[in-house]
C-alpha cells in the first residue's frame, strides 16, 4: 500500500474551487497522479465540522453520485486528469476561510487524507 504525502495530494485540489452550488457547497479535485479507484468516502471536515458520506455527493462526468453508494464492491473509477466535484449538502455555511480535509480510501493507496485551506465567497 502506497503512502502519498499531503504535499503531493494538495496538487489534486483545484485551488479556488470552493464555491456555493445548488446542492450546498463544493470543490474540485483533479486526478493528476494516475488512474485509480475510490472504494470509500469516509468524510469531509470543514474547520473541524465532520460531514459523513451520507451528507456528500460526488459529481462524476456530470452525474451526481451519493458518496455513501461508493463501497469496496461499488468503487468509483477516477481516471487520469478527470475532475470530480465534491459536494457538501449544507447551504448554511458562512463565507470565509475554511480548513478542508477529504478522507477516503483508494484501492491503490489505501487511506488518503487531503488537507487544504480555501475561501468560500459570499456570492
Amino acid at each position: 500500500m502506497t503512502v502519498i504525502p499531503n504535499f503531493i495530494l494538495k496538487r489534486m485540489y483545484k485551488s479556488g474551487s470552493f464555491r456555493r452550488l445548488p446542492e450546498g457547497v463544493g470543490f474540485d479535485i483533479i486526478n493528476n497522479l494516475g488512474p485509480g479507484q475510490i472504494s470509500l468516502i469516509q468524510c469531509i471536515k470543514l474547520n473541524g465540522q465532520i460531514y459523513s458520506a451520507e451528507q456528500l455527493l460526488l459529481i462524476i462526468n456530470g452525474e451526481a453520485v451519493p458518496a455513501s453508494s461508493i463501497q469496496e464492491d461499488n468503487p468509483a473509477t477516477f481516471f487520469l486528469n478527470q475532475v470530480i466535484t465534491c459536494v457538501i449538502q449544507d447551504t448554511g455555511l458562512a463565507a470565509g476561510r475554511y480548513d478542508l480535509t477529504l478522507e477516503l480510501v483508494s484501492r491503490e493507496a489505501g487511506k488518503v487524507s487531503l488537507s487544504v485551506s480555501d475561501t468560500l465567497a459570499n456570492v
